[in-house]
């Protein structure tokens, strides 16, 4: 089991954002990750964090405290949008795909239905209908 390098938790920590973004930016290749065996099972060890992605106040430790220019909280909060969005769009999807599911099992029921409803004649009045002709 390697222990170099952090979690996912312990990233998302560090970066100050949910643990779905950090698999989302190691989707991306935002962030450097491998799989390794762990504990229960694969897991991903982040060996660094690249400075771009930590928040302002962890990323100028140690260097005089500034505030951040209105471009790089424009663009923090752009980046902010546009994960969102893509969470939004995936819950989109997969809503969809879940409103097919059950648009075709509304269907197969509407039809089941029908066969029920309509009107059977008993066996003998079938068999009466035959003889009479």
């Amino acid at each position: 089991m390697s222990t170099q390098g952090m979690n996912i938790s312990q990233a998302a920590e560090k970066l100050g954002v949910s643990v779905r973004t950090v698999r989302r930016y190691i989707k991306a290749g935002k962030v450097e990750a491998e799989m390794v065996r762990g504990q229960f099972g694969e897991e991903y060890r982040i060996p660094k964090i690249p400075p771009e992605l930590l928040p302002v106040k962890a990323a100028e430790k140690g260097k005089k405290t500034t505030a951040a220019t209105p471009e790089q909280s424009h663009s923090q909060s752009l980046v902010q949008a546009v994960d969102i969005i893509r969470e939004l769009q995936e819950k989109n999807l997969a809503l969809a795909a879940q409103l097919g599911a059950a648009s075709e099992r509304v269907r197969n029921l509407e039809s089941q239905v029908k066969l029920l409803s309509t009107a059977r004649q008993p066996w003998w009045k079938k068999m009466a209908s035959r003889f009479r002709r």
